[in-house]
């Protein structure tokens, strides 16, 4: 059955969006703990990511980064910290485990942002693991710590995010950055404002992804937040988080014609199998089900 999922699919959609991004104030830290023994070959080990001296921030991306010749990451999952919190994780992306996760409300106070569980390929001599990507955002999109900042500032220190042989702990100092977040909305692109998403559960969500460009309402200037979404909005929405790319072919679907406000979306999604269409076509205005929603995400992801 299809349900009423526009609101919904816009908070996940902006968690994702944080996958795709590589300070706080100075004294915060994001340190990577890693257990005292050194594991043997078929052994679990657990990882832990940590946030201290947080001033407070409302979304959360990184990566962490380990030889997959050596070690395979079975599980990354939000953290105490994040607890309630929207999330989405992948485990087995090239560049390393990514959590990235989203919040309405300021989250406050110190904790662990995630905890991974690994497995060990062979006899370990240490475990070698990095966090990079690190973001972290404030409540209007601005970044307030970024991975590479924290670097800068550790001076020629390379290894400030590696995690040292077993027992250790590594972590990155940032500083105060001003540079608004990527996709955020600019002076010359107003953020849009819809009225009838005033006081609905999600206007929190729908605010911040106007905020990224990846909604524009309709030609009312309305966001409908409890119509159905349909198949070619989402993939449109996802083509702008992705950076609007441009595709090699025109779409392979007889009902998307190229001059569709969702044509190179389509294509986009098509070359990169993230659509493989819905019976003859790709049925382009039919309402997205959740299984629908959930199979695009996960292979973007």
């Amino acid at each position: 059955m299809k349900r009423r999922i526009g609101a919904l699919l816009t908070a996940a959609a902006l968690v994702l969006s944080l996958l795709t991004t590589a300070a706080l104030a100075a004294g915060t830290t994001l340190t990577v703990k890693t257990p005292e023994t050194i594991p043997k070959a078929g052994e679990e080990f657990t990882v832990t990511v940590e946030l201290s001296g947080n001033p407070g921030f409302c979304s959360v991306g990184f990566a962490v980064a380990f030889d997959h010749s050596k070690m395979t990451c079975k599980t990354i999952r939000a953290g105490a910290l994040l607890a309630g919190v929207l999330s989405a994780s992948n485990p087995n992306a090239t560049e390393g485990a990514k959590l990235g996760a989203a919040s309405a409300e300021e989250i406050n106070g110190d904790g662990t942002l995630a905890t991974l569980t690994f497995q060990a390929k062979e006899d370990l001599s240490s475990i070698d693991i990095t966090l990079v990507n690190a973001k972290l955002s404030d409540g209007n999109g601005r970044a307030i710590y970024r991975s590479e900042d924290a670097e800068s500032s550790a001076g020629a220190d390379s290894t400030a995010q590696t995690a040292p042989s077993g027992g250790g702990t590594s972590s990155g100092t940032g500083t105060a950055a001003q540079t608004p977040s990527s996709g955020g909305a600019t002076a010359e692109t107003p953020t849009p404002s819809f009225p009838d998403a005033v006081g609905h559960w999600g206007e929190a969500w729908i605010v911040k992804a106007a905020e990224r460009g990846l909604f524009s309402g309709d030609d009312k200037g309305s966001f409908r937040p409890d119509d159905n979404i349909s198949r070619g909005d989402f993939v449109l929405v996802l083509w702008r988080m992705a950076g609007k790319p441009e595709p090699k072919a025109a779409a392979p679907f007889a009902d998307v014609p190229e001059n569709a406000y969702y044509a190179k979306a389509v294509a986009w999604a098509a070359e990169q199998g993230y659509v493989n269409g819905k019976g003859s076509g790709f049925a382009p205005k039919d309402s997205l089900t959740r299984q629908e929603a959930m199979k695009i995400l996960f292979g973007y992801a």
